[in-house]
């Protein structure tokens, strides 16, 4: 995903927020619809509720630590991703991650244009009394015509950050935690009025292949924030005072977040027997006030996420990395509508197939491109930055040969291989 929800930059070199703000901002990045899809994974993969509980504590909780530790520069020096690079990567050399991490947010900026059209046409259809009202007609009909709504909603969220309308991100970033409350309530529900009594699988075990496979994804969720987290860090507070809020933030937005959206993803699946959330929210919610809230929620919680992080950072790419200059917002929403898996999905289950698949493969991208970040900071350069430096062009101290650092594009290299040949 993206830089992050409710992105304040720091301007002028001022920090511009503490501890809650930065809580609050990791807390509404977090609530999305693929987040509840964690749960449905742990369930198809026959893991119990404590499996699901202890795989999305501990595959976040790497993730946290990967984040503190990248994050501390941005909060010492206030500097963006693409500069932390530079030290670790070279300076040219640094536009590699910024590519690698820019490709997989415009694979979850498609994700989440996917996930926000299908509740958009799942709201139009009801109010349609589309099939007459039957949830399985309308159900149908969404998923084989979801793609023509996908170019509205990209032309839309286009349109939105085109225009600057800040006011519509700021007050649709409240959406996430909305969807969560709304979950939670419907989770309750769900509970107290099932009809049915599917049975609880009896788990796979903390040292089965299914549940490293569970942890994989767990800890690659928002292995992208990882990278680029200095682009939030940097807006805190200098000092002690920001390292504490940088340790808060992904502890409880990120951590304790993503335990309780599994383990509601996980019982709504076991209640309903349905696989996404727009699903759950069209078949099982009670009544039709019901069902358009949880659907507003539904596409207001991605189109949030779009508009504030995902179509931004993809820009930064285009424009800083591929010099697309003025054509930068017209080829994101392009690629946003190529990349949202309409191509690859008929089904709910084939949506939750594609978001397990794309995350457990993408860390493999992106973990090398941490772990070289870091090992140059704490290891060779003693946590220590010459910023004036860092902002310089051409041979200098960071400047590498040609511009590259040939020894961490080996190590990434060998890091990437070697992990798939495992």
């Amino acid at each position: 995903m993206g830089s992050g929800q409710g992105l304040e930059q720091s301007q002028g070199g001022k920090r511009l927020y503490g501890a809650a703000t930065f809580t609050w901002m990791m807390f509404s990045m977090n609530v999305c619809i693929p987040l509840f899809f964690l749960g449905t994974i742990g369930y198809s993969l026959g893991l119990n509720p404590v499996e699901v509980a202890v795989g999305a504590f501990l595959g976040n909780l790497a993730t946290a630590v990967v984040m503190i530790l990248n994050g501390l520069p941005g909060v010492k020096y206030g500097i963006p991703y693409p500069v932390q690079l530079r030290p670790s990567w070279g300076i040219r050399g640094s536009h590699i991650p910024i590519v690698l991490r820019g490709v997989v947010g415009a694979g979850w900026f498609g994700i989440e244009a996917y996930s926000g059209s299908l509740a958009a046409l799942m709201i139009a259809l009801v109010l349609a009394n589309y099939g007459g009202g039957e949830a399985s007609a309308i159900a149908s009909s969404s998923f084989r015509y979801v793609v023509f709504v996908i170019a509205v909603y990209v032309v839309l969220a286009a349109a939105v950050v085109a225009k600057g309308l800040k006011a519509i991100a700021r007050l649709v970033n409240v959406s996430g935690p909305l969807l969560l409350l709304y979950f939670i309530w419907l989770t309750i529900y769900l509970g107290s009025h099932k009809s049915t009594s599917a049975a609880i699988p009896s788990g796979a075990g903390f040292f089965s292949r299914e549940f490293a496979l569970y942890l994989a994804i767990q800890t690659n969720f928002w292995a992208t924030v990882a990278l680029n987290i200095s682009d939030l860090s940097r807006g805190l507070h200098a000092g002690k005072c920001g390292a504490r809020a940088l340790v808060v933030g992904p502890m409880v937005g990120i951590v304790a977040t993503s335990v309780v959206a599994s383990i509601l993803g996980y019982y709504m699946t076991l209640y309903t027997g349905y696989i996404t959330p727009q699903e759950i929210i069209l078949y099982a919610a009670p009544g039709l006030v019901a069902v358009l809230v949880g659907q507003l929620f539904a596409f207001l919680a991605p189109f949030s996420t779009d508009v504030t992080a995902n179509i931004p950072a993809l820009m930064n790419l285009l424009v800083y990395s591929l010099r697309a200059g003025k054509y930068a917002l017209p080829v994101a929403a392009i690629i946003g509508f190529l990349l949202a898996p309409w191509w690859a999905v008929e089904r709910g289950p084939d949506v939750v197939e594609y978001v397990a698949a794309f995350t457990a493969n993408y860390g493999v991208l992106l973990g090398p491109i941490a772990g070289i970040m870091i090992a140059d900071y704490y290891l060779v350069k003693k946590m220590s930055y010459d910023v004036g430096k860092l902002h310089k062009e051409g041979p200098g101290k960071y400047w590498c040969r040609s511009g590259f650092n040939y020894s961490a594009i080996l190590t990434y290299a060998a890091s990437v291989a070697g992990i798939y040949l495992f």
